[in-house]
């Protein structure tokens, strides 16, 4: 049953969004009450974090696939920054939900835990380490260079995502440019 009650808030997330989202409609989707769903997760919220669970892992995933250490630092955040891309501009309506509509959705859940040892962006943070220890980064720290990228990226993925100004190919194609830019412009700053 719990795994039913996942499969059709997954597809309600994705079809409806975080704010339209239904506890009621995921009840008649599964012919359960509410009632019933209210024994496997303790609110709304706790039903749709456990997609979004499942959603921030795939995502990790697709970055350490693409994480190659043995790269030259440069490509290596290149890889990074084209399988952000890819997973956001393949996957428009899950990545809506998990970082544009409820702004602290992607945070992550446990606070005391540091952005570096996050799943996804711990594998950019790891390549922005090598960045800066290569002498690619300027005097920039690591987590500056991480969160100057990753915002970066996302800028394009969100704007791609959240209005009709750039198809995924064109996104793709700023993104990466905009990658390109800011290794480029980091290289040569102090």
């Amino acid at each position: 049953m719990r795994d039913l009650l996942l499969v059709v808030a997954e597809a309600q997330l994705l079809k409806k969004g975080y704010e339209a989202f239904s506890l009621r409609e995921v009840a008649e989707a599964t012919q359960y009450t509410p009632t019933t769903i209210y024994r496997h997760f303790r609110d709304r919220d706790a039903l749709i974090e456990e997609v979004l669970q499942k959603w921030f892992q795939q995502f990790a995933h697709a970055l350490e696939n693409a994480d190659h250490p043995d790269f030259a630092p440069h490509e290596r955040m290149m890889s990074l920054g084209d399988a952000y891309l890819r997973f956001a501009l393949a996957q428009p309506e899950r990545y809506r939900v998990m970082f544009l509509d409820r702004p602290d959705i992607g945070v992550m859940p446990d606070k005391s835990a540091h952005l570096r040892d996050d799943p996804a962006f711990g594998v950019l943070f790891r390549a922005c380490e090598a960045l800066c220890a290569a002498g690619e980064a300027g005097a920039h720290p690591p987590m500056q260079v991480a969160m100057m990228v990753w915002l970066g990226l996302h800028g394009v993925a969100a704007m791609a995502v959240a209005s009709n100004i750039l198809d995924p190919r064109a996104a793709h194609q700023v993104g990466m440019g905009v990658g390109h830019a800011l290794l480029r412009g980091l290289r040569s700053s102090d």
